[in-house]
């Protein structure tokens, strides 16, 4: 949506503003949490209770709708296991769906973006277009195939969501309507006042790059880091020189699954000629549970935003888009300082994050104290994470098997082709007898919290 045009306070004022009331209505609690248990961080059981409970059911950050300017623009996406393409329509509308042919199973996708007329698979040359819907299958002609029907046959679907500001999320629930709304999960996530008040144009946000990094660390790892300033003062030279740590503080918003962060320039910046306090105006920062992020600078029209992608459970690749914002103070030479600054701070959370993935691995520490305050984001999220996947051993072990939100209910059938039912029935013998297994092991961790 355009800014506001209406005279008043700057964008900077109205975020000072917000982060003085903020900080006064804060309770300051004495009573130190503690973290997850060191098996959440390597357990493979709990990775793939995670991949169930979180990435197979509910909403998560993907991007900006910058990023599909144009009929035919995609981005392939992986997060947890899942691989899925996302692109605007025909109609204007973003849309998604799994990168899985329904002939073989190969993926129609190669590319990790571009511009697209049809989909087609470079196995066998089966073709979609831009809503999924098969339009091509050579050689399955009436003559050869007689009860082969294209209009029933389109690709596995995800549920897409673009919210008032822009920014992208996917849900990847094979329901025709995920059993968890986009509101029910986030609330009024896009419509905070730091968002609304920020003077940035949404539609006229432009996408930059992307860079991305592998981890030898477990995804929730960075979401801990991410979730606290405590760690600035000793790692990041850089955020401790300019940034006033003893106000840096975070909002939870409970129940929905966001955390807002608030800080401000140390007044120390303000005079100084060497450092330009127009990074400052208007910024803020937003953890998207549960493994994104996204940083609004419209003083600089620097925007940052951040994908975790579990690849396993003690690896992440972290994905970091850049855009440009087309804010009055955005210039090619705070952009590009922007981007080497959190280049480095990226860097120096990389090295954190495995050195404490190392150390959880050694089965000597279990768990550490919590300060209420400086870490009150951590333990927001670390108690979203016992909540969702408690609901989901309990449901589990009610229905006595897993639960894959993101498996379609015809899988096991080829929607308009015969099935040969001898050999299903097989499989599904063979892992009734030997069971799937999993939900023990992860009882008793998550138990272990008491959620």
């Amino acid at each position: 949506m355009p800014a506001s045009t209406t005279a008043g306070p700057s964008p900077a004022e109205i975020v000072h503003r917000l982060h003085l009331e903020g900080l006064s209505k804060k309770t300051l609690s004495k009573d130190a949490g503690s973290s997850l248990p060191d098996g959440f961080y390597h357990a493979p059981a709990i990775y793939q209770l995670e991949r169930r409970a979180i990435f197979s059911k509910r909403w998560f950050l993907v991007s900006h709708k910058a990023r599909y300017r144009n009929v035919g623009d995609y981005v392939q996406y992986e997060m947890a296991g899942f691989n899925f393409v996302i692109v605007r329509n025909k109609t204007g509308r973003i849309v998604g769906f799994h990168n899985i042919c329904r002939h073989r199973a190969f993926p129609i996708v190669q590319e990790t973006s571009g511009t697209a007329k049809i989909f087609s698979c470079k196995y066998h040359g089966w073709s979609y277009d831009l809503n999924g819907k098969l339009t091509k299958a050579p050689r399955f002609t009436p003559e050869s195939v007689s009860d082969f029907d294209t209009s029933g046959i389109q690709l596995f679907p995800i549920h897409v969501h673009v919210d008032r500001n822009g920014f992208v999320y996917a849900n990847l629930d094979a329901r025709p309507e995920p059993e968890i709304t986009w509101r029910a999960q986030y609330g009024a996530l896009d419509d905070q006042d730091v968002l609304t008040h920020s003077g940035v144009d949404w539609d006229a946000v432009e996408y930059d790059f992307t860079w991305t990094k592998e981890g030898k660390f477990n995804w929730k790892l960075m979401q801990d880091n991410y979730n606290e300033c405590y760690h600035c003062l000793t790692a990041h030279p850089s955020v401790a020189k300019t940034t006033a740590l003893d106000t840096y503080y975070v909002v939870p918003a409970t129940p929905s699954n966001y955390i807002s962060h608030f800080s401000e320039p140390k007044p120390s910046v303000f005079s100084t000629s060497q450092f330009d306090t127009t990074r400052f105006a208007g910024r803020s920062a937003t953890h998207v549970f549960p493994g994104g992020h996204f940083s609004p600078n419209p003083g600089t029209g620097f925007m940052h935003l951040m994908r975790s992608i579990p690849t396993s459970a003690t690896t992440t690749r972290q994905e970091y888009d850049v855009y440009r914002l087309n804010t009055p103070h955005a210039t090619p030479e705070a952009h590009e300082r922007m981007t080497a600054f959190y280049r480095n701070v990226v860097n120096e959370d990389f090295a954190l994050c495995e050195a404490v993935q190392r150390n959880l691995e050694r089965a000597v520490f279990e768990r550490g104290r919590l300060h209420p305050f400086h870490e009150e984001g951590v333990i927001a999220f670390q108690e979203m994470i016992v909540k969702i996947l408690g609901e989901q051993v309990e449901a589990e072990e009610e229905a006595g098997q897993e639960i894959w939100a993101a498996r379609p209910a015809s899988r096991g059938q080829s929607v308009g082709l015969k099935t040969t039912q001898a050999a299903t029935n097989l499989c599904d013998r063979i892992l009734e007898s030997v069971g799937e297994g999993g939900i023990s092991c992860e009882k008793t961790l998550a138990r272990g919290l008491e959620w």
